[in-house]
């Protein structure tokens, strides 16, 4: 399934990003230096990636 989601990397911030949840190994939230919350998906070929959604709004996308 794919998940159109909101990138949160510095640089990147606001832009759409499209994630496989076939390929992502784990979520978890974190708050950057600045004091923004995001939360970030680990995928199983060692890549991650930051995004706005929280973990629950995530699980409700894949309607976990």
């Amino acid at each position: 399934m794919l998940l159109k989601l909101t990138n949160a990397t510095k640089g990147r911030i606001g832009e759409g990003l499209i994630l496989n949840t076939e390929l992502i190994a784990s979520f978890f939230e974190n708050t950057n230096e600045d004091g923004t919350k995001v939360t970030v998906a680990y995928g199983m070929n060692g890549n991650s990636w930051e995004v706005s959604e929280t973990i629950d709004e995530i699980m409700e996308l894949v309607h976990v």
